[in-house]
């Protein structure tokens, strides 16, 4: 966690442009049975079977930050990836692990990480089918391999970000810049308790354990897929509830009328955003959901996620295509870069006072 960013290239995802112009021209051949392929905004990539079935794919690094304890690293590893499957209205079946660790790293650490994943994966019904694990140098933290999550959906039974329909109502779960204040409060908690104080603090760093949109998800499908009501589904990560409101329109190929205001933002979260000069509509977000939902049925997923315990607001609907993005009337894009990222290389580098 100390290495310092290269100055000519920032920290964090590739900008959109690069994707465009270079990661999407290069993607191998073009084959019909490909559904969904890689695109700005899509959680997953999804392939039809012979059968009729589609098989739901996604993949990220396996990001462990030793700090936050080991159970608690390994459980955020595996909702990282859990939550962008499962925005599918899916949960994760086949799991592949490739762990390329530190020299340093004990065994009894390794067992600790691998037992919480166990523990996730039998709660949510996957099963690791094959991976590597070894120690290299020039390995470190915070990302120590990568991993792919799978799962097989009936032929109309899975939704992806880009299915938003003209006329759905859009819901966002829980806060704003969820990750980015965990992060940081976790990451530097005394330079954020020094400016606002041990209670405050103690509540940013508690919101880690809801970084995850699993549940979320899980229970807004239980209204119905498609005909039940939820066409699409989005988690909040680099770039905030801003940027993923304006992706699922943008992948959907539709405008959208939102009152940004009406985001929930947790008065820990504007707290600690104040400390590290972050606007919390644009910091990275995991565990915040977006879920394009027809109005008849919006209530009725409210009310699904609120029985788990998990908050959920209606911030406006998605409009026709062509439409531009509007917050209360006024069009929008998102920030060029997640403010959480120069915070983070800020706070590390000492320049946060």
């Amino acid at each position: 966690m100390t290495d310092q960013p290269h100055p000519k290239y920032p920290m964090g995802k590739v900008s959109r442009s690069f994707f465009e112009n270079v990661i999407a021209r290069h993607l191998g051949v073009a084959r019909r049975d490909v559904a969904v392929g890689p695109a700005n905004g899509v959680d997953v990539g999804v392939v039809r079977l012979p059968d009729g079935r589609a098989m739901i794919s996604t993949t990220d690094p396996i990001y462990i930050v030793p700090q936050y304890g080991w159970e608690r690293a390994a459980w955020f590893s595996f909702h990282i990836l859990a939550s962008d499957l499962t925005t599918s209205g899916i949960a994760p079946q086949f799991i592949t692990m490739d762990w390329n660790l530190p020299m340093d790293i004990e065994d009894d650490q390794i067992e600790t990480m691998l037992r919480v994943i166990d523990r996730e994966c039998k709660k949510y019904g996957a099963a690791i089918v094959t991976g590597h694990t070894g120690r290299y140098e020039g390995c470190s933290y915070p990302m120590v391999g990568g991993a792919t999550f799978l799962a097989i959906a009936a032929k109309a039974g899975w939704v992806t970000a880009n299915m938003a329909r003209p006329g759905n109502r859009l819901l966002v779960t829980k806060t704003a810049a969820l990750e980015a204040t965990a992060i940081l409060s976790n990451t530097f908690p005394e330079l954020v308790e020094r400016d606002v104080g041990s209670e405050v603090t103690k509540h940013a760093r508690a919101l880690f354990e809801s970084m995850s949109t699993v549940d979320d998800a899980l229970a807004a499908a239980s209204v119905g897929l498609r005909d039940g009501g939820v066409w699409a589904m989005h988690d909040a990560t680099e770039g905030g509830v801003r940027n993923a409101v304006w992706e699922m329109a943008q992948a959907s190929g539709l405008g959208v009328d939102v009152d940004l205001t009406k985001v929930h933002v947790d008065p820990a979260v504007t707290e600690v955003s104040k400390v590290f000069g972050m606007d919390p509509l644009d910091a990275i977000s995991e565990g915040t959901l977006l879920i394009a939902v027809d109005p008849e049925a919006a209530e009725a997923a409210v009310a699904k996620l609120k029985r788990k315990g998990i908050p959920a607001t209606d911030i406006g609907a998605f409009s026709k295509r062509g439409r531009p993005c509007l917050d209360r009337g006024h069009p929008f894009r998102p920030a060029d870069r997640d403010p959480f990222w120069i915070a983070f290389s800020r706070a590390l580098a000492g320049e946060i006072a």
